[in-house]
Parts: structure tokens; sequence; C-alpha cells
């Protein structure tokens, strides 16, 4: 039930003394000798684990965690939020144009033919156009990282 060792010994201590004092109110009819025995015990270790001051509580390890949870932990969830600040700061300073270029490749997943087509231009001219704003936000990103 999660108890360290000696909190066990101590409800086994307890439920034998129990059992010891209150033979004479076990009843056969109700169920057999080693489930009474170990109601009163699950009974003692409920009890036993209720308590505030006494709570045990198990050692996990940081492998048992990663393996339990696919959440970020504390230091990654930061790391992502300031990058995205970040990225949102950089994206601020490109121009409406260079956003939309962008949205319409990274965030819509849009091929080019698609892209030039929303843009009014060509093929090429769109490819040059969201290579040129990619290297903006590269470097405005870089120069924030410096």
């Amino acid at each position: 039930m999660g108890l360290d060792s000696a909190t066990a010994e101590d409800i086994a201590q307890e439920t034998f003394l129990r059992v010891w004092r209150h033979a004479g109110k076990y009843n056969p009819r109700l169920g057999s000798l080693t489930t009474w025995i170990l109601a009163i015990t699950r009974n003692l270790a409920l009890t036993r684990l209720a308590l505030p001051a006494r709570r045990a509580e198990t050692p996990v390890s940081s492998e048992t965690l990663e393996i339990a949870s696919d959440a970020l932990s504390p230091d990654e969830q930061l790391v992502t939020l300031q990058r995205q600040h970040q990225l949102h700061a950089a994206l601020a300073c490109l121009s409406a144009a260079d956003r939309s270029l962008l949205s319409a490749s990274h965030i819509e997943g849009l091929d080019m033919t698609a892209i030039a087509r929303i843009e009014c231009c060509s093929i090429g001219a769109a490819k040059v156009r969201l290579y040129r704003a990619r290297q903006r936000l590269r470097q405005l990103l870089e120069a924030d990282n410096d």
C-alpha cells in the first residue's frame, strides 16, 4: 500500500494485538480467519495512510517520472515559452508579406504552387521571397540570442 517497511511492521504488530484482544468477536460464519485478519490489517493501513503527519510517500526516481508522464519538465516548459516569445517578437519585426509567406508555408503547409497563386506571383518568385523571409527571420532570431 506504499508504506515503508517500519510502518508495515508496526501495522503487522498492531494487527496481531487486535486479533488477540478481540478473538472472541471473530465469527466464522462471516468469513474465514484469514479474511478477518486481512480486513483488520487493511483498516489499520488505511488509517495510517490517512494521518497527514505520518503519511509516508514512496520515493520516485526521475526515470519513473519520465516514464509516467509525457509532459515537459518545468525547465523544458520555460525554454519552450522563451523560444515562443522570441519567435513572436521576431515575426512582429517582419513585414506583413513576409509573415504571410511564412504562415502559408509553415503553418498552413501549402505547397509552392498554392503559395504562388495566393501571392499572385510565379513559383520561382514565391520561392525567392520565402527564402528571403526565412533569412530575415533567422537573422532576427540570431540577433536576439546574442
